[in-house]
């Protein structure tokens, strides 16, 4: 369990640090970074590692019924168009915030799908003790937007545009929340498969990368084709031609194979983890996440000049690791 824990904490570093890629994504534009970034991140780097684990991956999901494959992909498109939204969000209210609202939401969701289908629930005791570990999780994300809000107060926008693009970034975060908990109750559904490796005689946490496969074939075609759809639209192919494009490039390379790292090793915790791996795991995976990307915001600079609102910050960071440490005795417990 500590194993897994360990590994659990390396995701979480990597989920909590591939968004700093997605601010800072010049000198390409938006539509130019995020159709690359989707190629990296949810084809190549998926199927190379998949690869060089189950050389044989391939007969593993062709023997996925379609029963399983179809609404496990379904979760990764619906997943796809929301995580558009994500990347948009930390564009207008920076990484903090954006991983606030939508980690939150991620875990209370994504977590309990695999809770409640599973093959029975556990003992009262870690139910119990699962959700007081959410409850003070939901705590820290409601502290952590709270502190958001402070800082737009007190930053006295007088352009409502600004106003504007602060509340539709609010909604957008919303929104990814519930698309990244569709994320794991996909990768939780597509389990099937990487059941069938490990009766085969793989390794559990290699098997654990097939379900990703299954889930980034429904995300690629939202993230892939909308990033397509606005090049075509605003002719900016020569993005990947212009001079200083070999920065971009490394960018996208950095961002798309820290974000499927984070969601592998993710993956691996998940089995180390043992049976309820996929609900504890992901509760604090995205408090991990949570209190990383606040690393990253701080050394960004957006909580410069706001002194009560990075206070409560910090505040709402202390809770999300509380959360994550209750989660470990608990699942521990078990």
């Amino acid at each position: 369990m500590f194993q897994g824990l360990l590994v659990l904490l390396l995701a979480g570093v990597f989920q909590g640090s591939f968004g700093i890629g997605m601010k800072k994504y010049k000198p390409f534009s938006w539509e130019a970074f995020w159709a690359l970034f989707s190629i990296v991140s949810m084809i190549l780097t998926p199927i190379i590692w998949t690869a060089i684990e189950i050389p044989n991956f391939w007969s593993y999901l062709s023997a996925t019924p379609s029963s399983i494959f179809i609404p496990a992909a379904i979760c990764g498109f619906f997943w796809g168009v929301t995580a558009i939204g994500f990347g948009k969000a930390i564009d207008m209210i920076g990484m903090s915030l954006t991983y606030g609202i939508a980690m939150g939401i991620s875990a209370a969701v994504g977590s309990l799908f695999p809770l409640f289908t599973g093959k029975e629930l556990p003992e009262t005791n870690f139910l119990v003790g699962l959700f007081i570990g959410m409850a003070i999780m939901i705590a820290g994300v409601i502290v952590l937007t709270k502190a958001g809000m402070m800082k737009d107060k007190e930053s006295q926008l007088q352009d409502s545009q600004k106003n504007n693009k602060f509340m539709v970034g609010l909604v957008l975060a919303f929104i990814s929340g519930l698309g990244s908990a569709a994320q794991n109750i996909g990768f939780s559904y597509a389990g099937f498969t990487s059941q069938l490796a490990v009766a085969d005689g793989v390794n559990g946490t290699s098997a654990s990368l097939l379900g990703w496969l299954i889930v980034f074939s429904g995300g690629f075609i939202a993230n892939f084709g909308y990033a397509l759809i606005l090049l075509i639209k605003n002719r900016n192919f020569s993005n990947y031609t212009a001079k200083g494009a070999s920065v971009g490039y490394f960018k996208v390379l950095i961002t798309g194979l820290m974000w499927f790292a984070a969601l592998g090793l993710y993956g691996k915790a998940t089995f180390l983890l043992g049976e309820y791996g996929t609900v504890v795991g992901w509760i604090g995976f995205n408090a991990l996440a949570l209190v990383i990307s606040n690393v990253w915001g701080l050394k960004d600079g957006e909580w410069k000049g706001y002194i009560k609102p990075k206070k409560v910050m910090l505040i709402a960071n202390g809770i999300l690791i509380a959360s994550w440490i209750i989660l470990g005795i608990i699942n521990g417990s078990l």
